[in-house]
């Protein structure tokens, strides 16, 4: 009876590990994006995101054209959906983002309202 459920312990935990590694980070995600957003306030209409991974978490920044970097806070990528927000003048600024192929579109969602942006991947060969 011992072997048994020591057999099944290790089943579920080896399925459990598995399970962790087969769901790795969409790769295509991953890297620097260029972004333009022609309705948002002066210096902040366009820029760069960066999106890495660190230790098999999502992580980044965005770099504004006047220099200014914004590290990107609760970063989430599901369904082709990417979540994450920014801290901008004190307010949390939750932004999502959609992929096609090297596009991304997405929406800002500030205290002054909704500012759409258009991002295209910037090839490292370039």
């Amino acid at each position: 009876m011992k072997k048994i459920l020591i057999f099944m312990t290790l089943a579920l935990l080896a399925t459990t590990v598995f399970n962790a590694a087969a769901t790795p980070v969409n790769k295509d995600v991953l890297g620097e994006w260029k972004f333009k957003s022609p309705q948002a306030p002066y210096g902040y209409e366009t820029g760069s995101i960066v999106i890495l991974e660190k230790e098999g978490v999502l992580a980044g920044e965005i770099k504004f054209a006047d220099g200014t970097k914004v590290e990107l806070k609760d970063v989430k990528f599901e369904e082709n959906v990417l979540k994450f927000g920014i801290n901008v003048e004190y307010n949390y600024v939750p932004i999502k983002a959609t992929f096609e192929g090297n596009k991304m579109k997405g929406t800002a969602n500030t205290p002054e309202g909704d500012l759409p942006f258009e991002a295209t991947k910037i090839d490292v060969t370039e």
